[in-house]
């Protein structure tokens, strides 16, 4: 699987889980809007990162690994400057909100899930 039908895949996991958090919006507002907003964040970071590793691929080893480490912490600085200004902003509720931060690893997980029970040969069917 090539890498830009791999990420639509993750991308539309994490949308998927988007549209129920955004029905569930009137009934639990703070869980939601905690949910849909961390959710972002970890797209934004999964792209920021697909972005970087695509630039540096072609790089000398040792300047990749600086433009990597430099773009690392440049990316979870901007991350956590985020979740101050929305945890003091909007106030989600913070448990849920750092679950949509990990919304990226989530939906790479259910993937891999996903893939390996489609590869099993008990689960085809």
């Amino acid at each position: 699987m090539n890498k830009r039908k791999y990420l639509r895949r993750i991308l539309l996991i994490i949308f998927l889980t988007n549209i129920i958090a955004t029905l569930t919006l009137p009934l639990f507002f703070n869980d939601a809007i905690g949910w849909i907003l961390g959710s972002f964040a970890s797209i934004g970071v999964l792209l920021w990162m697909a972005h970087d590793i695509e630039k540096n691929m072609n790089l000398m080893p040792g300047d990749a690994k600086l433009k990597t480490t430099k773009s690392l912490f440049f990316r979870y600085l901007a991350l956590i400057v985020y979740s101050v200004l929305i945890i003091r902003l909007v106030k989600p509720n913070i448990i849920i909100f750092g679950l949509g931060l990990l919304a990226s690893q989530i939906a790479i997980y259910l993937n891999e899930i996903y893939e390996k029970l489609r590869r099993n040969k008990y689960f085809r069917g």
